[in-house]
């Protein structure tokens, strides 16, 4: 998304032209869902050939008798499964007429089965790269894994509440049933849902391909190539501040948002889960919401944000039903995105207003919008939900790398929201010497580089607040290998910052600053909600506000 307005230019802006540059090149050239004209060669079988195969292997696999025939059948039975669909969504008419020509017909969709008629796209998992989430993550069984693409808005679009940027992928898997007389049936199975189809009575795995949807949104969807402008021209990207369900909500499974870092975007989670997506148990009791927003703003503010949209999607969940699981709610965040959480779950008292003001709000001599703005940034109520969270290489006392040279000069190119500029910062920070009755000289304006200092009052004052015993915490800290522990880093976030007490656990990974693509700390989460699940802890447990 090119900007419509000039670049803010300042004496620094020379030195990071390079990267404006960079930046907007990888905008080009949106990505294409994949298609099929005509069926592949390979694929050019008769079509009576191949279902002929499919019902010689599954009457293999219908005996348990012949189990140990089923490797060589279940493969042969995936290889006609797979010719068999290049020719169903290759072509001209509809899915059921192009079934028909197959001499087969397709399942009515319900709770397990997708409708085909509201994806824009179906095709192989395998067609796929995935080769950006680490390891592929698949599971051997019956059928063909495939993914489904329904479109939504590009990004900055508007789009339904809580609907991701772009597209929604469908993992699913294609088989097709041959018990009975009559044609064979397709099944498309949510596969997400669903881990297993019945052969003769019985019960076989179905196949399953979890990276390749996952791979595939990345592809589509380019809010993680815009993570530069992301946060040099935050105001552009406001539209897209918010959570993304990646599943419609489900009142029986549990809330684990997904929170990120500076310079960064919902992607910086896309090895967590494709690590968590093949767990029966996490699909079973997680659902996954991701936090979006842009990065260039100071984190205080992004805080506000955040809790603005998660009262927002609460809200929305205990309309859909009962909010049990909603209030066992997990919350990781990483790097930038911990500080959000942490003072969002945390009640302020007056820490921060203190901290940057020695009056009553009330004789402020500022609008109301601004005085609403201040309450909300400082003097708010913390969110009552989150049950468990987990930091990832969390600046809790800041990062010293803030304090770098190529650092200031990026802060001050940052060009922050009106909203940002007009109401809060110009009038509550700028002119904070006139509000105070004193000479002090105007302030910078905070971006969210300059507020990751140590010395930043928003990150001392923070510091000061002690974590609600009511929440259980988890740390998870990158150690760059330079046997120094503990006087580590992970490269941007020293030890002494992201180690915090008192916490439940604290886990050192070998990582840089990228701690959530890291293979220990996926496997360290996933040991913590399995942990959460065995928690007892229910709403009457919390302190009680009043008698």
């Amino acid at each position: 998304m090119l900007p419509t307005r000039p670049f803010p230019m300042k004496p620094a802006s020379s030195i990071a032209l390079p990267l404006l540059a960079a930046a907007l090149l990888c905008q080009c050239g949106a990505p294409q869902v994949p298609r099929c004209a005509s069926v592949p060669a390979a694929s050019r079988v008769p079509a009576g050939t191949l279902t002929a195969s499919a019902h010689s292997a599954w009457r293999v696999l219908a005996q348990s008798s012949r189990r140990h025939e089923w490797p060589a059948a279940q493969a042969a039975y995936n290889a006609s499964v797979a010719k068999l669909f290049d020719q169903l969504r290759c072509g001209p008419g509809t899915w059921d007429s192009r079934a028909a020509a197959l001499g087969t017909r397709i399942a009515r969709p319900d709770a397990s089965h997708v409708d085909l008629a509201e994806l824009d796209a179906l095709f192989p998992a395998a067609s796929v790269n995935a080769r950006n989430l680490g390891t592929r993550r698949t599971t051997d069984g019956l059928g063909l894994p495939l993914v489904g693409w329904k479109k939504t808005t590009p990004v900055g679009v508007p789009r339904p509440a809580f609907c991701p940027p772009t597209g929604l992928p469908y993992l699913l898997t294609a088989a097709l049933d041959c018990d009975g007389s009559g044609a064979p049936v397709w099944h498309f199975y949510k596969r997400w849902m669903v881990d297993t189809a019945t052969v003769g009575g019985r019960s076989q795995p179905l196949a399953a391909d979890w990276s390749a949807p996952n791979a595939f949104y990345w592809q589509m969807c380019n809010l993680d190539s815009q993570k530069i402008l992301n946060i040099l021209l935050p105001e552009r990207y406001t539209a897209e501040t918010g959570l993304y369900f990646l599943q419609p909500y489900d009142p029986a499974k549990i809330p684990l948002v997904l929170v990120h870092g500076l310079v960064s975007s919902p992607d910086a989670f896309k090895t967590t889960i494709n690590e968590l997506a093949p767990e029966p148990w996490f699909r079973q009791h997680y659902q996954i919401w991701l936090y979006n927003y842009p990065t260039g703003s100071p984190w205080l503010y992004s805080s506000m944000r955040f809790r603005q949209q998660m009262r927002q999607a609460c809200a929305y969940a205990r309309s859909m039903g009962g909010d049990q699981n909603l209030k066992r709610m997990v919350v990781v965040g990483h790097s930038m995105g911990g500080l959000l959480v942490r003072s969002s779950v945390t009640k302020p008292g007056s820490v921060f207003y203190d901290a940057y003001f020695h009056a009553p709000i009330d004789q402020l001599r500022i609008s109301e919008q601004s005085r609403g703005v201040i309450r909300e940034s400082a003097l708010y109520q913390p969110l009552p939900e989150p049950r468990r969270v987990v930091f990832m290489a969390v600046p809790h006392r800041g990062s010293p790398a803030a304090t770098m040279t190529i650092s200031v000069l990026l802060s001050k190119l940052i060009s922050l929201p009106k909203q940002i500029s007009a109401e809060f910062l110009d009038v509550t920070v700028q002119t904070l010497g006139k509000v105070l009755g004193n000479d002090a000289p105007p302030t910078p304006l905070p971006t969210s580089i300059n507020t990751l200092a140590p010395t930043d009052k928003s990150i001392l004052a923070l510091g000061k607040l002690p974590l609600p015993s009511v929440i259980a915490f988890h740390s998870i800290i990158g150690d760059r290998g330079k046997g120094d522990t503990p006087n580590s880093s992970d490269g941007v976030v020293p030890y002494w910052s992201s180690h915090i007490i008192p916490v439940k656990s604290e886990q050192i990974v070998p990582s840089n600053h990228s701690v959530p693509r890291c293979p220990e700390a996926s496997e360290e989460l996933k040991r913590i909600l399995k942990l959460h699940l065995q928690d007892p802890r229910r709403e009457d447990l919390r302190p009680k506000t009043s008698e």
